[in-house]
């Protein structure tokens, strides 16, 4: 029983150390063997079915990931993180239920309330299920309790320019700016943000011209008012000024060709 013990031990300690040194390859195959055990510590158990969940997460094995973290839930149903993580990979799975990974978002957010990432991933698939209320609290929230995150707030301002409320997106950009003046990722934001209302501004104007053209249908004569003196020369200091009558059209000018020579002339 100790030599199992001791060797469980000893797989945990590598499988964590390759995990740690980004040698993911390595502690999936030694976490791997380690969850094959049989008579194993719950806390192990627990401990393995997670890190083995992480590291299918990397390589996309969003199915495994579900599977290992069904595992860990099993062994600390009300984990925060191991919801988080449950939704994420739900997010991230194009063939999966959206609605269940907002679930999983609410149920780690009950057990912490206060996680700026959850949050803010949380806002942006509630946007995209269509539910805009929870979708910008949930941002809002994750911009207040990070407000120095460029990341939390760039996914605010974002969001309220496509919900049409881009006076909200600068106040908050303004106020990130005063708390920050020297961030330079809240420079760009501010910077981009000013890019996109100036280049929306100008599709507008051109598209309102372009409507104010097509609905037009006569060319736009403007007037010409005769002079009030009836167009007599006068003076201002040294030099006149006289009107000239506007001339008509002129006829072709026709080119006369020039005789030549004689032969005994051009010799």
């Amino acid at each position: 029983m100790s030599m199992t013990l001791n060797l469980v031990d000893r797989l945990l300690s590598m499988g964590r150390n390759y995990q740690s040194l980004g040698r993911n390859q390595d502690a999936l195959r030694i976490l791997t063997q380690l969850a094959g055990f049989r008579d194993i510590s719950p806390e192990v158990a627990e401990e393995t079915q997670f890190r083995l969940a992480q590291l299918h997460f990397l390589r996309r094995k969003y199915t495994r990931v579900r599977r290992h973290l069904a595992a860990a839930l099993a062994y600390q149903p009300n984990s925060a993180r191991y919801h988080y993580l449950m939704a994420a990979s739900l997010a991230a799975d194009a063939r999966s239920d959206g609605q269940r990974a907002l679930e999983h978002y609410r149920k780690s957010l009950e057990v912490e309330p206060d996680q700026p990432a959850c949050l803010s991933e949380l806002g942006l698939l509630a946007l995209r299920l269509g539910r805009t209320q929870e979708g910008l609290a949930s941002l809002r929230r994750a911009a207040q309790v990070a407000p120095d995150n460029v990341v939390v707030l760039e996914r605010l301002v974002k969001a309220l320019e496509e919900e049409d409320q881009p006076d909200e997106a600068r106040a908050a950009l303004r106020t990130a700016l005063f708390r920050s003046p020297r961030s330079g990722g809240i420079r760009r934001l501010w910077n981009d943000f000013q890019y996109r209302q100036l280049h929306r501004a100008q599709a507008a104007r051109r598209h309102g011209s372009d409507l104010t053209s097509v609905g037009a249908e006569k060319p736009t004569l403007l007037p010409f008012v005769p002079p009030e003196n009836g167009g007599r020369p006068f003076r201002i200091g040294r030099r006149t000024i006289r009107y000239d009558v506007s001339a008509g059209t002129q006829p072709p000018h026709r080119t006369e060709r020039a005789p030549l020579p004689d032969q005994r002339h051009a010799q």
